[in-house]
């Protein structure tokens, strides 16, 4: 329908983002742009939990453009966005593009600002500029702020500008692109930059011989516990260097004296020395001189008494061929007499802090983060690009062009340092190894031993290597010549900076405690600061990031956990109150949140973060119409399954609740969740979103219903509170999970009750037998249908690694959603010929005939709930595999069918399980 009338109020035009989505698009582009390395706006910056730029690209579109009320023309514009989110998660082609821009023109009304007040890496307004919405934005963060600024409004400051020098300044090359000028001058200037810090610093690097020194290998030491002994012990928990085939090195520790020296072991040798880390959990290690053991205690002693130390492990050379040479410290090296320079950053750690742990250990102090030369190093190139400005306006160059360039090299210099501290990893892998960026998780982790890369090579963390993908990321830009706004701002106050009633708000707001997004930019504000103050003077006039408004739930800056809840809350109802105002009557806000629930002590699933977030909206009078699962990350992700983590982001359509609202009691809201709860979750489901995110996703639905009332009242009178009104939700997503379980085979049910009871265990054979008469099938029946085994009085399901290879649904006398299931799981799991999704996919094909691809997809997430709610993790990872598999699974099923890897069905002979003749159900 094309509008809706609420308490006699005036229909209102529905957007398309209320009503419909290409989600598995979306989401195929977004999980895409994840996985992409080069050739996208992350890698301009760091920044943290990015949201992919597709699926900005589909939401801004959806959420500004009519829904039609037309099957024909829905399809239409559905179409448009799935061109608009190409599968590999590039950009769209300038069709694409053109299609999108005239489907929003025929709206008839000038294009609303986008406001977006969270503005991180700047996707959201990368993204609305690409689509040719104006834009604004803010962040309280200056690290933010700058890199936003740089995207949306620095570089259309100067597109189609000739470049500052050289042959790049001509006209001709800005024909074919605008950006080609600022690019030219990036480089140009990077090798100034580059050539002024090899003068200052160079010598403090000196050559190795045999090739291109690729990364300096380091461990920390404390000395040995031991008072016989005393040598400063190495901390590092790998022997190996390479493990590239045919190029394994690996350490061999050698005592020598009052010190542990290291020699070079070359090749796939069936044993290599230990390192001094012992297997487990925690720093414990083990002296190689004399065997003695030192614990995590006695090391976080060590460096708090200022007896932590440095040694130098090995050199990673480039010798030219694919791989790495490795050569012990040289015998005279001066690196470790390299002193710490006066103006390293005198910036302390905050005490206590989300996601920081080095402070126990004696690091204190940002300076305590690098080698001394690192320290001399990245001064250096900070210093040298805050001269830059000076340098391309006596060249010629306007300030929009000296402000431009010197932005983006001092985002070169932070980008910079995140490769070179202790924070970067040496990295093993199939090929050759290499440094590896601090940041592989929202964290400041103490690394035991880390790789000093090369500033002034080719490699990982270089500067060369730096100029290189930052440019490669701006050429992601769209080439929009009409500039943003960017500011440095408390989110409290952003509806102040667009006229009232003219935006589209858009944002991913922070992760209430799960990322502390102030003290982790001060890693980086540190180096921006000496770089760019005097050109952003707005966003580097204070020595640190602020932190004291930052509007995220810290225990330890607020004063306990409950306070910093409250904190939180309080900041969000005046954030949401302020965006309110500036948002355009006739659009929805776009929130976007990605927040596990967690079991709470008594059993039930919670969420801080949610509760929070939702009770601040509703406060602010701000209700939730609707909401759409982008499942956009995977597996290999650091953060794992286990953690407090999402696959799935969650975009919940808002808008102001309507001041007529009914009040309801609690079994009114109850009344409407079992009335609209259903439909929801089967359009979730169909959408494949994975199964270990469907709780996180039945909260929009459900959400809904319980912001549509200007209160719910418990029994006693009171308003049910957002935590209360999130436990019903989740008791009736449980209740119509089971529900969906009454349309399953008989012999399915019985797997499903039989699992939840015992897993893969086995148990008592009277008991699976009465089970069995109960849902009218039979034990020895299902033994016959290869799921069951039983002897020796006992029962239990086969797993999935136990079932048959040979398994054909076709040939399969008694074939149950149970068995098709878990062997889709088992074909998923493996590995070899015969195994993956396209193996999978011919078997789907050929149990389509029988059994139906919903029942299947309802069974995994039936079981995938239960394994949450028993914690069984392995398990779980299995079946939500399998939901997450889903649209390839299909797509390969399909192309099996296509062909010919399926019967037809009159080739069929035999009858799904539970539907034969009754002789089968009582053999």
């Amino acid at each position: 329908m094309s509008g809706s009338h609420i308490n006699g109020n005036p229909p209102r035009k529905r957007k398309l983002i209320e009503v419909a989505l290409p989600l598995e698009a979306i989401s195929r582009a977004s999980k895409a742009d994840k996985d992409r390395k080069v050739g996208t706006i992350k890698n301009i910056h760091k920044w943290f939990a990015p949201m992919p730029a597709p699926a900005w690209r589909a939401l801004l579109f959806a959420a500004t453009i009519d829904d039609p009320g037309d099957t024909d023309r829905r399809a239409e514009l559905l179409n448009i966005i799935e061109g608009l989110v190409p599968d590999k998660g590039t950009a769209p082609s300038q069709e694409a593009l053109k299609r999108a821009r005239a489907a929003l023109a025929e709206q008839g009304s000038e294009l609303p600002t986008v406001l977006d007040p969270f503005c991180g890496g700047g996707s959201t307004l990368v993204e609305a500029q690409r689509l040719g919405f104006p834009t604004v934005a803010s962040d309280l963060n200056p690290v933010p702020a700058l890199v936003t600024r740089v995207e949306t409004q620095l570089v259309p400051s100067v597109l189609g500008k000739p470049a500052v020098t050289g042959p790049g300044g001509g006209f001709e090359g800005i024909a074919d692109d605008p950006l080609a000028g600022l690019l030219a001058d990036v480089e140009h200037y990077a090798g100034l930059v580059e050539q002024q810090v090899r003068d200052q610093v160079g010598h403090l690097y000196e050559p190795v011989a045999g090739g291109e020194v690729v990364a300096w290998l380091w461990a920390r030491t404390v000395p040995c516990a031991n008072p016989a002994c005393t040598i400063p012990l190495p901390l590092y928990s790998s022997p190996w260097l390479s493990k590239q085939k045919g190029r394994e090195a690996w350490l061999r520790p050698v005592p020598a004296g009052r010190a542990i020296r290291f020699e070079i072991g070359e090749g796939a040798a069936p044993t290599v020395p230990n390192a001094t880390k012992k297997d487990g959990r925690g720093g414990k290690f083990t002296c190689p001189a004399c065997g003695t053991d030192v614990d995590e205690k006695y090391i976080r002693k060590s460096g708090l008494d200022d007896r932590m130390g440095l040694q130098m492990l090995a050199v990673a050379i480039d010798d030219g061929a694919i791989g790495r040479r490795f050569v012990p410290e040289p015998a005279d090296s001066l690196t470790a007499a390299v002193g710490v320079p006066i103006d390293a950053p005198d910036l302390e750690f905050p005490t206590q802090a989300l996601g920081f742990r080095i402070q126990a250990y004696g690091l204190k102090n940002h300076q305590d983060l690098y080698t001394p030369r690192q320290l001399h190093t990245l001064g250096a190139f900070a210093d040298a690009v805050a001269e830059v400005p000076s340098w391309v306006q006596r060249d010629g160059g306007d300030e929009a062009q000296a402000t431009a360039i010197s932005s983006v090299l001092a985002i070169c210099v932070s980008k910079m340092a995140q490769a070179n501290s202790s924070q970067s990893r040496w990295r093993l892998r199939d090929g050759p190894p290499k440094a590896e960026p601090a940041f592989g998780r929202q964290a400041i982790p103490m690394l035991w031993d880390f790789a000093e890369v090369n500033p002034f090579g080719g490699s990982v963390g270089s500067w060369a290597a730096q100029v290189t993908t930052v440019t490669a990321g701006l050429k992601a830009l769209p080439r929009i010549p009409h500039s943003g706004a960017v500011w440095q701002m408390d989110a409290r106050k952003a509806g102040s900076l667009v006229p009232e009633g003219s935006a589209l708000v858009a944002t991913d707001p922070p992760y209430f405690a799960q990322i502390p997004y102030a003290d982790l930019s001060d890693y980086f504000y540190v180096w921006l600061r000496r770089a760019v103050a005097g050109v952003h003077p707005d966003l580097f006039g204070t020595m640190a990031t602020p932190k004291t408004d930052e509007l995220i739930a810290n225990p330890y800056r607020q004063g306990g956990q409950e306070k910093a809840r409250q904190y939180f809350i309080d900041g969000f109802v005046d954030v949401f109150s302020s965006l309110k105002t500036a948002s355009r009557s006739d659009l929805p806000m776009v929130v976007i949140y990605a927040h596990r629930q967690e079991e709470n002590k008594d059993g039930e699933m919670s969420s801080s973060a949610w509760d929070a977030l939702l009770e601040a909206m509703i406060t602010a009078g701000i209700g939730v119409v609707g909401t759409w699962p982008i499942h956009a990350t995977n597996s290999t992700r650091q953060r794992g399954q286990a953690s407090n983590a999402l696959a799935s982001y969650i975009v919940m359509i808002c808008r102001p609740r309507d001041a007529a609202a009914v009040s309801v009691d609690r079994r009114g809201f109850i009344s409407a969740l079992r009335e609209e709860l259903p439909g929801a979750l089967k359009e979730l489901q169909q959408s494949s979103i994975p199964a270990v995110d469907l709780a996180q996703a039945a909260i929009g639905p459900g959400m809904a219903v319980f912001s549509r009332y200007a209160k719910v009242t418990e029994p006693d009178g009171s308003g049910m509170r957002v935590r209360k009104a999130l436990s019903c939700i989740n008791d009736e997503l449980a209740r119509v999970l089971s529900e969906q379980e009454g349309d399953f085979d008989a012999d399915t049910r019985w797997c499903v009750r039989w699992f939840e009871q015992y897993q893969w265990e086995q148990g008592s054979f009277g008991e699976a037998e009465l089970l069995a008469n109960a849902l009218n099938t039979s034990l020895h029946g299902l033994e016959d249908a290869g799921v069951v085994k039983a002897r020796a009085g006992k029962a239990a399901m086969l797993r999935p690694e136990e079932l048959p290879a040979s398994y054909d649904p076709v040939a399969d006398h008694r074939t149950s959603v149970w068995e098709v299931a878990v062997h889709l799981s088992r074909v998923l799991e493996a590995k070899g010929a015969g195994s993956g999704v396209d193996a999978a996919g011919v078997l789907l094909a050929r149990a389509r005939p029988r059994i139906e691809d919903d029942a299947i997809k309802e069974l995994a997430y039936l079981l995938y709930s239960i394994c949450e709610r028993k914690g069984w993790s392995e398990s779980g990872r299995r079946f939500n595999n399998l939901v997450s598999s889903w649209p390839d699974l299909q797509t390969a099923a399909r192309a099996a069918e296509r062909q010919g890897a399926v019967p037809t069905q009159d080739s069929l002979a035999f009858d799904v399980a539970g539907e034969g003749d009754e002789e089968d159900l009582l053999f």
